[in-house]
């Protein structure tokens, strides 16, 4: 699912922006490249004053809101994203736990496949 399917009225700041997620936050809401818009605002900071732009850069950030969440369609993605996010090390103990158990199975499956009592019917 992409944020551009969600329908998110005004420009945000982007969780993935290098500094404050200003320059593309607005680029994602314009649809223009962010690294375009990073030049443009560069070089209008380097032609006409440096710190009213950096100034105005800050505030976009303090005014604009973060990027919304997007979850994951079903429950149990939901569930693991939220686990991830609170105890990383707890998701992947039971990761290892739920592979080894996989990896049971698969041995004794491989054990009775390949045992000589087995007949493909």
């Amino acid at each position: 699912m992409s944020l551009a399917s969600l329908s998110i009225k005004g420009p945000f700041r982007s969780k993935r922006g290098l500094l404050l997620g200003v320059a593309r936050g607005l680029a994602e809401h314009y649809q223009i490249s962010a690294v375009m818009l990073r030049l443009v605002v560069v070089a209008v900071s380097l032609l006409l004053a440096f710190w009213p732009v950096i100034l105005l850069y800050i505030a976009a950030a303090a005014v604009m809101p973060t990027e919304p969440r997007v979850f994951p369609v079903s429950e149990r993605d939901k569930e693991i994203v939220l686990l991830c996010e609170a105890d990383p090390a707890a998701l992947m103990n039971g990761l290892a736990v739920r592979a080894d158990n996989i990896e049971k199975k698969v041995r004794r499956l491989e054990d009775r496949v390949t045992s000589r009592s087995f007949r493909v019917s």
